[in-house]
């Protein structure tokens, strides 16, 4: 009989794997409760030196919601992309057997700001660490916002780590996003509550006025002020009389509850803001590249509890004195499997001193030792197999990737920055990266190809365009489609949202750049053929960007690997970027672009311009999809279709004119 997601749930331990075939993670030590279910430390095996990384699975109970689930794979993917050193790196959420969900994060160390606080340590610290904790806070919030283009809204204290030399480490989730619309959850996911301002606590629109009350509410815990109950109502929230923590003088005071008031108007208008208000000592960088780990006083934390290996502990007497030491306990079958060995060659000396007799005795027992314990190696060398096969295929890939990198300054065009424009209602376009001016050699250069791939030719792009980082999304268009009236597309009940848009024809891609265009006042359309190729090589010269072989966790097709290989479309950024920070161009979906098919390119374009004819047949689609062989998804293949045809295999990206 299976057993329920509950029963997995409760049932992981120590040294267990966990997650999909082609990426495992093993736990270590014991777990830790959390808002979302179960903390663990865990190394991740899949590559040939196991690396330390912090893993939450997430509680079956969340798993029944949709809207959760679709709020926290968007949160997870968005998140990925966040460098800062004041947020926890975002690796990924991984599927477990039974239809569990985790994701996996750099290994964070120390206590939690809820730990931090309900285990007095913040009664023993001084005001500077509490102002290197309340300014790494912020940076990591303005990180976080500028990234998602809004509001935090609310902290969970549970999710903020604080490390033994003070450096704040966030972990990238908003607890208000998730849990906000669904008031009937289990009280832990509510705690965000005790850190919030009274409009997050009704469906009242945030601005950048919470994230300053956020702050200050965690700077006035630090120094000792009242817990805020998650009863609260926005209106008790608004009235409540705070008491003064001791140590702080009367503008500090003054600036906490300015920055805690009810009114929004009254509070400041940043965190950062209330920051340099409160610590006046503070530099003016704030806003941006604030205190460091380095320039916050140690703080003595006790660590949480960390993996050990099992040891098994070895005494014994050598004259007068005794050796105690430990060793490993995987090591124990092989230590014991050489001293057999030494114990032979000792018979051979005993027999010519006539004492085989003895000899044998202690060898059979030995030689019994020997056969038990090489057994348990056996077993524990079975385990390492698969974590050996994975480093195997690490090394195939990253030889590959330094064969298309080259040496780091190896010249040659680079994405120059990324920007995204602004809409109405608060929406943003899609996140554009600026492809720098350069040349390539296009088509199938490898003879892998189709006859359509040839012959490869030099095209030369003397002008810096835009590209969309990712493909269209659910959300993008179904913004498009409310806005001008037209129909949904289906989304074959895989989820829309970061969803890839698909069952989408060519001219219904051509008229969300047409209306792109219209709202921005800015020349939105689809990519060349050229221009698609130029940003999918990045650089590269092989079949893939990453080398000439299909690897798995690098495309999305049907023999691609994974464990939605061939099923469905992954949201998008769920692989690997390529060297230009492009995500998707190999698999997923098929892409429109805006040129006519033509059958080879004989006599083809160099400048990068499309091919256009009076009468067009068929439109251009490039990139292969998550239903084709892993052949089609090459740089180089391109295919055919009627303009008004539509798949669940088609979507697109889109491009925009930079002027020189």
């Amino acid at each position: 009989m299976a057993q329920s997601r509950e029963d997995i749930f409760n049932d992981l331990k120590d040294g267990q794997l966990i997650g999909p075939d082609h990426h495992k993670f093993q736990l270590c030590g014991k777990s830790v409760d959390c808002p979302l279910g179960q903390l663990w430390q865990a190394e991740d095996v899949s590559t040939k030196n196991p690396i330390s990384v912090s893993v939450i699975m997430l509680d079956p109970l969340f798993l029944q919601s949709k809207s959760f689930l679709a709020k926290f794979k968007k949160q997870i993917v968005r998140s990925k992309t966040i460098n800062h050193s004041h947020i926890a790196d975002i690796y990924g959420y991984f599927i477990h057997k039974g239809g569990l969900l985790f994701f996996a994060f750099e290994p964070i160390d120390g206590l939690n700001l809820a730990e931090l606080i309900s285990n007095s340590v913040n009664k023993s610290l001084n005001i500077k660490q509490i102002q290197g904790l309340s300014t790494q806070l912020t940076a990591a919030i303005n990180g976080c916002t500028r990234q998602w283009h809004q509001v935090f809204g609310a902290i969970d204290s549970h999710f903020v780590f604080v490390n033994k030399k003070g450096g704040v480490k966030l972990l990238p989730l908003s607890m208000h996003d998730f849990f906000h619309e669904n008031q009937s959850m289990p009280d832990s996911v509510y705690d965000y509550k005790k850190y919030c301002a009274p409009q997050a606590l009704s469906d009242d629109k945030l601005d950048a006025t919470a994230d300053s009350y956020t702050v200050a509410c965690a700077t006035y815990r630090l120094l000792g002020g009242d817990e805020f109950s998650i009863q609260h109502s926005s209106q008790q929230r608004d009235e409540i009389t705070y008491s003064r923590p001791g140590d702080i003088s009367d503008e500090q005071w003054e600036c906490l509850q300015q920055a805690m008031s009810g009114e929004s108007s009254r509070r400041y208008t940043s965190a950062a803001e209330f920051i340099k208000a409160f610590f006046p000592t503070l530099p003016e960088s704030t806003n941006d590249q604030v205190t460091s780990a380095d320039d916050v006083e140690e703080i003595d934390i006790p660590a949480p509890e960390r993996a050990k290996l099992p040891s098994t502990d070895i005494n014994f007497k050598l004259g007068k004195k005794t050796i105690n030491f430990s060793v490993p306990t995987f090591t124990i079958p092989l230590f014991i499997f050489l001293a057999g060995i030494g114990i032979g060659f000792i018979l051979g000396v005993f027999s010519s001193s006539g004492k085989i007799d003895s000899a044998n005795q202690t060898s059979a027992k030995w030689q019994q030792q020997a056969d038990t314990y090489q057994q348990q190696l056996t077993e524990q060398s079975q385990q390492l197999e698969e974590s050996q096969a994975r480093a195997n295929n690490l090394e195939i890939k990253l030889k590959s990737i330094q064969q298309q990198l080259g040496k780091p300054n190896q010249p040659g065009p680079k994405p120059l920055s990324m920007f995204r424009d602004e809409l109405d209602e608060g929406q943003y376009g899609p996140d554009m990266v600026v492809i720098a001016a350069g040349e390539f050699i296009m088509g199938d250069a490898k003879g892998l190809g189709d006859d359509n791939e040839k012959p490869a030719h030099k095209v030369v792009f003397k002008n810096n365009f835009a590209i969309s980082r990712y493909e269209i999304t659910f959300a993008q268009y179904d913004f498009f489609a409310q806005q001008t009236g037209r129909k949904f597309p289906d989304d074959e009940g895989w989820g829309r949202d970061q969803q890839p848009v698909i069952n989408v024809s060519w001219r219904d891609a051509r008229a969300y750049t047409q209306w792109l265009s219209k709202e921005t006042k800015l020349p939105y359309r689809l990519p060349t053929e050229a221009e698609w190729e130029y940003s999918a090589r990045a650089g590269t010269t092989t079949n893939f960007w990453w080398g000439d072989e299909s690897l798995t966790g690098y495309a999305q097709c049907s023999d691609c690997g994974g464990p939605l290989a061939g099923k469905q479309p992954l949201s998008v950024g769920s692989l690997k970027a390529n060297p230009w920070g492009l995500y998707d161009f190999n698999g997923n979906v098929d892409e429109w672009v805006i040129d006519c098919y033509r059958d080879n390119y004989v006599g083809a374009r160099e400048d990068g311009r499309p091919y256009t004819t009076s009468s067009c047949k068929n439109r251009a689609i490039r990139g292969g999809s998550w239903f084709d062989i892993n052949r089609i998804p090459r740089s180089s293949s391109r295919y055919r279709h009627p303009p008004d045809s539509k798949r669940n295999t088609w979507g697109f990206r889109i491009t925009l004119d930079l002027t020189p």
